[in-house]
């Protein structure tokens, strides 16, 4: 299936095509204005406690903040590859068309609100199963 089996027109494929690059191009701004930060931290520690707590909590910030932001480049860069092959806006699981409501709201959506749902209760299920896991463990002493 490709985009033109879908209700959107060439119009609107092109506005969201631009929306896509224009936060690819502001996360990838945002993305090496962090990472000068960091380059920037790499140099003396600081020896007080107070001062090195402080600075610790900063570099962990700016690295978590670098992490989410290139998870984000990576699914626009994906949306983007989807709209020019012509399967944006179909499902990767089920192979159904993506809401435009939902497209709309995050662009960069892979799944359906069904098959995301089901993917999301699977991982918290994966999730509250290895904390059951963990939990056991300890509480036996192993």
């Amino acid at each position: 299936m490709n985009t033109q089996n879908l209700p959107m027109d060439k119009h609107l494929v092109s506005q969201f095509k631009r929306g896509l690059l224009e936060q690819h191009r502001e996360l990838s701004l945002t993305i090496e204005k962090a990472e000068k930060e960091i380059r920037d931290l790499a140099g003396p520690v600081p020896l007080d406690a107070m001062d090195l707590s402080s600075f610790s909590a900063s570099k962990d910030s700016l690295f978590l903040s670098v992490s989410q932001h290139r998870s984000r480049l990576r699914l626009i860069q994906q949306a983007v590859e989807r709209l020019n092959d012509g399967s944006f806006g179909i499902c990767v699981d089920c192979g159904s068309q993506i809401g435009l409501r939902r497209l709309q709201a995050l662009p960069w959506a892979s799944h359906c609100i069904r098959c995301q749902e089901t993917s999301e209760a699977r991982a918290l299920a994966g999730n509250a199963t290895l904390q059951f896991s963990l939990d056991s463990a300890q509480a036996s002493g192993t």
